[in-house]
């Protein structure tokens, strides 16, 4: 699979909650899917529970180890700074995503890849940061 599948596939988790809590990830390591979640902030009243922290803790419970060395996170929408700061700890090779920041309606955050990059390099922890629009696909 391509980096626009494994894209597609978070923005189609994505897509099991309403608009515009529609966000999606997938972990994937070794060209398999780890594990693949949405956005569960709303349905579970915890504002920690995006779609990104909830795949990389159900890929580290399944791997049995909170380190999953080599590993790459697709989002649906670029992450927060909690979801990426997650995704360094956890020492993901790279985070991929398919909506910017800037992109979205409604939220209040806006970075940017070298804002990110930047923020990895603070944690000691690099990361590539890779934003793939998919034209195709609305993700909004």
């Amino acid at each position: 699979m391509t980096d626009q599948d494994f894209l597609q596939k978070a923005i189609e988790v994505g897509n099991q909650v309403p608009k515009p809590y529609n966000f999606g990830a997938v972990v994937v390591k070794d060209g398999q899917i780890i594990s693949a979640e949405h956005n569960h902030v709303q349905e579970k009243s915890d504002p920690s529970l995006h779609s990104e922290i909830c795949a990389i803790s159900a890929a580290c419970k399944k791997l049995g180890n909170w380190h999953i060395d080599g590993a790459v996170l697709y989002a649906s929408h670029e992450p927060c700074t909690m979801c990426f700061a997650c995704a360094a700890w956890a020492n993901f090779d790279r985070i991929v995503y398919a909506t910017s920041a800037s992109e979205q309606d409604g939220f209040m955050y806006e970075f940017t890849n070298p804002d990110l990059v930047a923020l990895s390099k603070q944690l000691h922890r690099p990361i590539k940061v890779e934003h793939i629009h998919l034209d195709s696909i609305t993700s909004n």
